[in-house]
């Protein structure tokens, strides 16, 4: 195992022993509220979610056809009780997705982008995997010092400047307890310094070769 991926289980094991079962409740409204999607949008689509972590983040979506999180740590999940929920988990990093082309209508990284190898490359796949049409949910951490688990500094204008992608709406807001959920429950708007940036973006007619 990696630094970082040993690094990012020493982490999820602390939360185990800080809480017991770990709770997903939280994940609907992070996959709806914050983004103003009412829950009837999931109907009987796919989700990816990259970078899912432990906790079950698409338990909620029981009517989507589809639910997936990916993460490189999917294996090792399983001690943490992932094992137990009914979404299916792929072990694999986010630069090489194994999924066809335009599979998924929905695709998230929340609060993972900054935590890959290449940030360009995961783009890439997400552009490949996403129907046109689809959405993808961004919610990253913003203007944050590098660190071992998030080795890549993610700034305000990352959404506005993503070729192949159209901006539906995006939230600048404050960071709170370093977390990316108390800062969106807060839903302080800020413009400097570090933050989150949460965004919903479509692919832009000009990235349609390819795509169903």
């Amino acid at each position: 195992m990696r630094a970082k991926e040993g690094a990012e289980m020493r982490y999820w094991r602390g939360r185990v022993d800080a809480e017991g079962d770990l709770a997903n409740g939280h994940y609907q409204a992070a996959f709806c509220d914050r983004y103003g999607i009412d829950p009837s949008f999931y109907d009987g689509k796919r989700i990816l979610d990259i970078g899912c972590g432990p906790r079950g983040s698409l338990e909620w979506a029981h009517m989507a056809a589809e639910r997936v999180g990916l993460d490189p740590l999917a294996d090792s999940y399983r001690e943490l009780g992932a094992d137990r929920h009914a979404m299916t988990y792929v072990a694999t990093e986010a630069e090489a997705i194994p999924f066809p082309d335009a599979h998924f209508d929905v695709v998230s990284t929340h609060n993972s982008l900054d935590h890959v190898d290449s940030v360009e490359t995961v783009v890439g796949e997400i552009g490949r995997v996403t129907k046109q049409g689809g959405t993808w949910l961004l919610a990253v951490e913003t203007n944050a010092a590098p660190t071992a688990t998030e080795p890549h500094l993610i700034e305000w204008d990352f959404a506005s400047e993503l070729e192949g992608w159209q901006v539906e709406d995006e939230r600048h807001l404050a960071r709170f307890d370093h977390g990316m959920y108390a800062s969106w429950e807060r839903g302080v708007e800020w413009a400097d310094g570090p933050g989150f940036l949460a965004a919903r973006l479509t692919p832009s007619p000009r990235a349609s070769g390819g795509r169903r």
